[in-house]
């Protein structure tokens, strides 16, 4: 496994468990049991200490292992391509949501339309969790298509 394949699979885990931390949060805003409420900040301390452990995963280097080679370039090219494509997929659809769910009321008349202050973070947080997981997964399948020697 070389670097590129440790960093990505380090980001997989980390953003999947944001994902779970993010998924955490409203069930212990909304509830009074106390262990609930503990379950966002377990998710985020094992997330810091997974970052932590990872510096050391992703420095650690075998002997044999090849710091870098022109499939890397291209395998890295093709997923942030990938990740650029579904972040400005992500954006059309952040924008035409609210258009869809007012209506043309918020287009032709003059009638204040809203969006809570609280949902833009969180639609930013969602956005940033799967385009990181399209860019590691990426990864990871394209390293995975070839054989030991990188051929199909």
């Amino acid at each position: 496994m070389n670097r590129t394949q440790k960093g990505a699979l380090a980001v997989l885990i980390i953003m999947i468990l944001l994902l779970i931390f993010g998924i955490t949060i409203p069930f212990a805003w909304f509830n009074d049991i106390l262990i609930v409420r503990i379950f966002p900040l377990f998710f985020l301390v094992l997330t810091y200490i997974v970052m932590g452990l990872s510096v050391i995963f992703l420095r650690k280097k075998r002997p044999s292992e090849v710091d870098y080679d022109e499939r890397d370039i291209t395998i890295k090219r093709k997923a942030i391509l990938g990740s650029y494509i579904t972040l400005w997929m992500l954006v059309l659809i952040a924008c035409t949501i609210p258009i869809l769910i007012t209506g043309r009321q918020g287009i032709t008349t003059n009638a204040p339309q809203t969006i809570p202050a609280n949902l833009l973070p969180i639609a930013l947080f969602v956005m940033f969790i799967i385009v990181m997981l399209v860019y590691t997964l990426m990864i990871l399948v394209q390293y995975g298509w070839g054989g030991k020697d990188g051929s199909k």
